[in-house]
This record gives C-alpha cells, sequence and structure tokens, in this order.
C-alpha cells in the first residue's frame, strides 16, 4: 500500500469513528465514553479529519472547538463527577427542563415553528430503514428521526461502500450518503446547533460537540 492510500484509508476510518462518536455523545453519556475522554482518546479520530480535509478558516474552526472540548473534559478529576455532570447536561438540555426544551433531538420538531415529535421527517425516516431492509426493533424507544439514529443511518450509507477504504474520500462518501448530510441532516442540525449556544454555559460540551457535528455533515455533504 502506498503513502496516499494509507492516508486515504486512515481518513476514511476516521470518518466513520467520527459518527459513531458523535452518536454515542447524543445518545446520552455512559461510563465508558467519559473515562475514554478524560483519558484523552475518545475524541481522537477528529484530530485527523481537519488537517486531511478542511482548509483555513474551516480547519482553525474545528481545532479551535476541540481545544475548547478538551478544555472542558481536563476541569474534571475522574470520569465519574464527568459523567454526572453531562448526564445532568442531558437531562436539562433534552429531556425535562421546567422552562421548556429549546433544542430538541428530532428532526421533527424543526419543521416549522412549535412542530411536534413524529412528524414527517420521523415518517421519512422510517421508510428509509424500511427500504435498506434495516429493523427499528432496537430503536423502537425513539422516534425514528432521533438525531442518534439519524446518525446511524448515516453511518450504514457510508459503510456499505467502504468494502474498500483504501479508495479516495470522493469514492468513499457516496452520492446518497452526501445528499442525506446535506439535504436531510444539515438543515435542521445548523439549528440545533445555534440553539445551543444560547443554553446554559455549563453544558457547553454539548454545544460544541453539535459545532463538530455540524462540519462533519458538511465534510461529508462536500460543503466546504
Amino acid at each position: 500500500m502506498d503513502i496516499e492510500n494509507s492516508g486515504n484509508k486512515k481518513f476514511n476510518i476516521a470518518v466513520l469513528e467520527g459518527i459513531q462518536i458523535m452518536c454515542r455523545v447524543f445518545w446520552g453519556p455512559d461510563l465508558d465514553s467519559c473515562r475514554h475522554m478524560i483519558e484523552g482518546i475518545f475524541l481522537q479520530s477528529f484530530e485527523m479529519i481537519p488537517g486531511k480535509s478542511e482548509k483555513g478558516k474551516s480547519e482553525k474552526k474545528s481545532s479551535f472547538i476541540l481545544d475548547k472540548i478538551n478544555l472542558i473534559i481536563n476541569g474534571f478529576q475522574s470520569y465519574h463527577s464527568f459523567f454526572e455532570h453531562l448526564n445532568e447536561c442531558y437531562v436539562r438540555l433534552f429531556v425535562n427542563n421546567k422552562e421548556g426544551i429549546t433544542a430538541p433531538l428530532y428532526q421533527s420538531c424543526y419543521e416549522f415553528e412549535n412542530a411536534p415529535m413524529m412528524g414527517e421527517s420521523a415518517i421519512k425516516m422510517k421508510n428509509r430503514f424500511l427500504s435498506k431492509g434495516l429493523s427499528m426493533e432496537n430503536l423502537i424507544h425513539e422516534p425514528p428521526d432521533h438525531l442518534a439514529i439519524e446518525l446511524e443511518y448515516l453511518f450504514f450509507l457510508l459503510q456499505e461502500t467502504s468494502l474498500d477504504l483504501d479508495d479516495d474520500p470522493d469514492k468513499f462518501i457516496s452520492n446518497e450518503a452526501a445528499a442525506f448530510a446535506k439535504e436531510t441532516m444539515l438543515p435542521w442540525v445548523m439549528v440545533f446547533n445555534q440553539r445551543l449556544k444560547f443554553a446554559n454555559e455549563d453544558c457547553a460540551f454539548y454545544f460544541l460537540s453539535s459545532g463538530i457535528l455540524v462540519l462533519l455533515l458538511k465534510l461529508i455533504a462536500g460543503r466546504e
């Protein structure tokens, strides 16, 4: 394998791992993920992606966000205390807030102002799963347009074309995956990111993580 192909393979793997990381983040915190973050290995894939794919302002922005996330992580002495912090933030931001949830994790909620869950976006996601012969049984506890479920579907689309990870990124990222990232996910995830910007500063981890996700989706969508 030559050096260029080796680099492409690492980049492609990093993109897949990046989607998995974001999926784990937005399913909610778990002790293993928090331990890996404290150990400094959870976000390593994102350190590979910017240098390979982005130039100028985009590269600086992603590096800046990663530095801010690591600054938050390094402020905790143990992964248990970090888990407790993220769990409290996750509940406050996405599950139960007496003032209301300003940044729901469901695409349907962004179709129009005060849109409810289980709208047209949820129906479309269910049909996408069915068209690919994918089972929703393990995801039935959440609507199909949950952010983490859409990320799992995007992972599936990319994995479909990853039989030969030595291919260049343009071949690795199929037209279907790029279209799904650009047309389905990016519009509402960008709004989701902006809503989190004005959430409690104590919960900045999720705003910063959604910023990294926006950059990752733009990369997959082919928008620099």
